[in-house]
């Protein structure tokens, strides 16, 4: 395990969780600093999806509430709607993956961010959110489920 990451082995896949990040129960990552949270998809979740081919951003300076859509993005295999962790307001967007959707399956955790949100209740919203390492739990069970879910469908 490195120092940067906490891994699971699943298959022949190696997901990660980025220690020093907050997670909600739905895949998305975040990072809150002054009132503000930038936030992408997890490892988990692009690799479920399978490549990005397209993307829906958010539009910068639009009201979002927590729990509705705030992107979505494309792969062969589906449509992959995301919810919006918090309420606020977009700050700034990630425009390089309009030109470059495959940045969320190579640096989920970095250059395939989504947005930056101006949040309307941070100390609320930090609250809600899951530790890297709670979070690491909740997926390996997600993992284990969908391997329990493809043993009963072979």
């Amino acid at each position: 395990m490195s120092d940067e990451f906490y891994e699971e082995v699943a298959d022949k896949f190696i997901f990660k969780v980025r220690k020093g990040l907050l997670y909600d129960e739905n895949d998305v990552w975040t990072k809150i600093n002054d009132g503000e949270a930038q936030f992408g998809v997890t490892d988990f979740l692009q690799r479920r999806g399978g490549d990005v081919v397209f993307v829906d951003l958010p539009k910068k300076g639009s009201a979002v509430k927590r729990g509705e859509e705030i992107f979505s993005f494309e792969t062969i295999k589906a449509v992959v709607a995301i919810a919006s962790p918090f309420d606020g307001v977009i700050k700034e967007v990630n425009t390089t993956l309009s030109e470059k959707p495959e940045l969320i399956n190579e640096n989920p955790y970095g250059e395939g961010w989504i947005a930056l949100i101006s949040l309307s209740h941070p100390e609320e919203d930090q609250r809600s959110l899951l530790t890297a390492e709670q979070y690491f739990e909740l997926m390996k069970s997600k993992i284990k489920n969908e391997q329990k879910r493809s043993i009963k469908e072979a």
